[in-house]
């Protein structure tokens, strides 16, 4: 169910409205959630609907000049002078342990 599944549960800076704005509704097709290990899901449940820190930002941002018309009216950018905002926070301790624990498995073949 993903992201549904953590909003009905009531997890924290998470609301219904959010999955309209996240990739695949915040559910990818297939993903499957038994093949997460417990360490990766203990240490990602705190940080769920949180920014991170290091080089995670959230950035207010002015639309300069745009360059390619139809990639920008895609991303909602339709004039210059437009106020934008750019988010960048990965997967944090969820996605460093999923990525461990899958190189862990690779380093036994």
């Amino acid at each position: 169910q993903g992201m549904k599944y953590l909003v009905t549960k009531g997890y924290p800076h998470l609301w219904a409205e959010d999955m309209e704005l996240c990739e695949e509704g915040g559910c990818l097709p297939g993903a499957d959630p038994s093949k997460v290990s417990d360490r990766a899901r203990k240490r990602g449940v705190s940080q769920v609907g949180t920014m991170g820190a290091g080089n995670h930002y959230c950035e207010v941002q002015v639309v300069d000049e745009i360059f390619n018309p139809e990639a920008a009216e895609v991303m909602g950018l339709t004039r210059v002078g437009q106020v934008c905002i750019m988010i960048h926070s990965g997967s944090r301790g969820l996605g460093h342990q999923v990525c461990t624990d899958y190189l862990l498995e690779l380093d036994k073949e």
